[in-house]
């Protein structure tokens, strides 16, 4: 294959190498504004400029229509991505949705599958000249989609471009003037060097610097980027910043009316219409009547609560007069609800955390006096046991209340126990075929003695058939939880009796436990399923117990599924009522 290299070569070379780095460099920056744009458009620049080097040394007609080809597969998305770089950077955001982007394409594309197909038709080169024995360059005549699809539609997308970049310039002439400049010149390079082209001014037939020109804007760009920190300015205007204030602000004269308004007060007050710089706020047809009276009062600094829909905002009104404006003031509207609410969030965790310190002092004191009365009496009778004169009852007699206390002793031990495997939540349901008679009967038989000493009667009543009893459950949670119950019930009656309860329902079996004790207090009913919580808190109380029974079974039902209930008369009795789930699948 015959290759002649020229100084146009070179130039190609140099500009898709200086490309290439510029993307590179722009690639570290592309968390600012425009970042990815020009790393986009530098690579499109970088190729096209890279399939010209070979297309200047091809020595045949073919070969460089073929790099020609492959090189306006990059220069025809130059155009657009240079067009999306400004929008990017102009802060018009509204421009680069999706939609947008794919839209700007569609020409590019259609354009593309021309040059593709162009031996078909010639539409988009109409005719080619012999290649110069000079410079190796080869000139292209161009036909009807050359000049609308490329030249007609990279002139509009430039002009759009810098149109947007200098009404930024003008706009903000102050602040970013020496950037505005700079960019405005990298957008005028590629028109200079696209007139030389298509001109018969250019430097050499057939040479197009186009992609050299695109190049040196890049590098104005980038200079910005890296001396001037141009990408990380842009546009961090006043429009930006004031209406993305989470404050509502706005300026009133002393006439009422408003002299501006950014959209957070707009929301606030309820005003639909956006233009309301010279109309008087009294009928700028804001429906948040009282919180636009409270800004139109003459109180610096005042609060208004606002029904929005059931919810209750609470906003609060800082007015400031505006130096060297007579009667105009500056308005700030602060929605302070979430502030407020934290307020009494905190307010509240605190009276917790005092309650939470006032019952873990209670449980202290009565875990000492839950475990020293036992120890006290096993210890005494153990004592009296060494006695060698004591008779074979009343040694009986000591042995029982050491066996009593024991006991006492080892269910606040496991109460205690089961609470901190609770609180890691390592307990588990176990789920078995179990037959809920088989449960209810052991349970009830073994406080039988207990309930006898207080004269008292346990009574079970099944609402079901023998052939209904079988429900998969955990087995010692259902069990433990009536023992609980029933311990309790026996626990706060001293006469009468206790009636547990069980039927059958579609979704398990419902335990009931009603007892003829004293009753539960209304503003206690809610209170004693917390732990370490009873009817009394007090030491010298008449009743034993740590006070973890209820916490338990509630915790053991809402694993196993179910929910527990209460109903209770004061002096007249409670009923606790639990339902267990079948957990058949």
């Amino acid at each position: 294959m015959i290759q002649n290299f020229t100084i146009y070569t070179l130039i190609y070379l140099i500009t898709a190498l200086v490309s290439f780095f510029v993307a590179v460099i722009a690639w570290q920056r592309r968390r600012v504004k425009g970042g990815k744009e020009i790393t986009l458009l530098m690579i499109a620049s970088g190729f096209g400029s890279f399939a010209l080097i070979f297309e200047s040394i091809a020595a045949i007609p073919s070969e460089k229509i073929l790099w020609s080809t492959i090189e306006f597969a990059g220069g025809i998305a130059i155009p657009v991505l240079f067009l999306l770089f400004v929008f990017r950077f102009t802060d018009r955001e509204k421009f680069l949705s999706k939609y947008h982007i794919i839209s700007y394409f569609i020409i590019p594309f259609i354009t593309f599958c021309f040059i593709l197909t162009n031996s078909n038709h010639n539409l988009f080169w109409s005719g080619f000249s012999k290649i110069s024995q000079q410079t190796n360059l080869m000139e292209y005549y161009h036909g009807v989609v050359f000049w609308i699809g490329y030249v007609a539609y990279s002139y509009l997308l430039l002009i759009i471009s810098s149109l947007s970049i200098f009404c930024f310039l003008i706009k903000h002439k102050r602040s970013f003037r020496y950037q505005g400049v700079m960019i405005f010149t990298a957008a005028i390079l590629p028109w200079s060097a696209s007139i030389l082209y298509l001109s018969d001014i250019n430097i050499s037939p057939g040479f197009d610097m186009t992609p050299a020109s695109i190049t040196l804007s890049g590098i104005l760009i980038i200079s910005s980027i890296y001396y001037n920190r141009f990408l990380d300015l842009a546009p961090i205007a006043r429009d930006t910043l004031f209406e993305t204030l989470s404050d509502g602000i706005m300026a009133i004269d002393n006439r009422k009316r408003i002299l501006d308004i950014n959209n957070t007060a707009r929301i606030c007050l309820g005003i639909s219409g956006k233009s309301m710089t010279g109309i008087d706020a009294r009928v700028s047809g804001a429906t948040n009547v009282s919180l636009l009276n409270a800004v139109l009062n003459e109180e610096s600094i005042s609060e208004v609560e606002v029904e929005d829909n059931s919810d209750v905002r609470t906003f609060r009104i800082i007015k400031q007069q505006i130096k060297d404006q007579t009667g105009c003031h500056l308005v700030v509207i602060r929605d302070v609800s979430d502030y407020i609410s934290q307020q009494k969030e905190l307010i509240t965790a605190k009276e917790r955390a005092e309650e939470s310190d006032r019952l873990k002092s209670a449980f202290l004191a009565n875990m000492s006096h839950e475990i020293r009365t036992p120890m006290s009496g096993i210890l005494g009778f153990t004592a009296l046991l060494q006695e060698l004169d004591i008779s074979g009852d009343e040694q009986q007699e000591y042995i029982r209340i050491i066996e009593k206390s024991g006991q006492r002793m080892l269910c606040t031990i496991n109460d205690i126990i089961t609470l901190a495997s609770l609180e890691t939540g390592h307990i588990k349901a176990v789920v078995e075929e179990v037959n809920i008679i088989s449960i209810i009967d052991p349970v009830i038989e073994s406080f039988n003695p207990l309930a006898k000493e207080k004269g008292l009667e346990i009574v079970f009543e099944k609402g079901f058939c023998d052939n209904q009893s079988i429900i998969f459950t955990d087995k010692e949670k259902v069990g433990i939880i009536l023992s609980n119950l029933i311990k309790n019930a026996i626990k706060f009656t001293t006469q009468g009796r206790i009636t547990v309860k069980c039927i059958r329902t579609n979704t398990g079996i419902d335990i009931s436990v009603k007892d003829t004790g004293i009753g539960i207090p209304p503003e206690k009913r809610e209170l004693i399923f917390e732990r370490f919580r009873q009817g009394s808190e007090s030491v010298s109380r008449s009743y034993e117990g740590a006070g973890l029974g209820l916490s338990i079974s509630k915790a053991y039902t809402e694993i196993l599924g179910g929910k527990i209930l209460l109903e209770s008369e004061q002096d007249k009795g409670s009923t606790f009522y639990v339902t267990i789930p079948d957990k058949k699948s």
